[in-house]
């Protein structure tokens, strides 16, 4: 007679979780739902950029630093490649 009372009292523990889970999954959609909607800011500035000119030292300042920055990552990424390279090719 136990063996009944098992099965009974597990499809109970089963139905009864299930009900368990339809109700956190029912209070999941209710808490999203109350949820509201917060605008995205816009992706355009609110100020319009100021243009500047620049003299021509000014200019060459900025072109040479950024012309020794893309170097330095030009010769980072040759030495990885080269580490690569050379731990794959044996040379032709």
């Amino acid at each position: 007679m136990s063996k009944p009372m098992t099965r009974l009292s597990t499809k109970l523990r089963r139905s009864r979780q299930a009900a368990v889970a339809a109700l956190a999954f029912a209070a999941m959609l209710t808490a999203t739902a109350s949820i509201p909607a917060e605008a995205k800011p816009s992706s355009s500035p609110a100020a319009p950029l100021e243009r500047r000119t620049y003299t021509a030292e000014e200019s060459k300042k900025l072109s040479d630093e950024v012309r020794r920055l893309a170097e330095a990552q030009q010769h980072i990424w040759d030495r990885k490649m080269k580490a690569v390279s050379t731990s794959i090719c044996t040379g032709c």
